[in-house]
């Protein structure tokens, strides 16, 4: 209570705004979850008029999600990324500071 008694009405308000924001991230996320919940229940039919059958759309969780791929992506997205720092010629600390903090960099 001491920090709300303290703060003015403009942080009041940005941290309500900022608390709307994550209960919204929240809500997404549980919906996310909903979804992803439907489809790994999802069901295909493989047999016939007669003689219906039905088995699950995914057999294995990798079927669902491949994790190790996502991995590889993330790890492949980083070492491009690093390529693309490493400078090609030697740059004073003042130019590493000024392409550090431009948004280009």
């Amino acid at each position: 209570m001491v920090d709300v008694e303290q703060m003015t009405l403009t942080e009041f308000h940005y941290k309500r705004y900022a608390q709307e924001y994550k209960e919204i991230d929240e809500e997404y996320r549980l919906h996310k979850l909903a979804f992803l919940i439907r489809n790994a229940k999802a069901k295909v039919n493989k047999g016939t008029d007669k003689k219906p059958k039905e088995e699950y759309a995914f057999k294995e969780f990798d079927d669902f999600f491949d994790y190790e791929s996502v991995l590889r992506s993330v790890d492949n997205e980083f070492e491009i990324k690093r390529s693309v720092e490493k400078p090609t010629k030697k740059l004073s600390p003042a130019q590493i500071a000024l392409l550090r903090n431009s948004r280009k960099g």
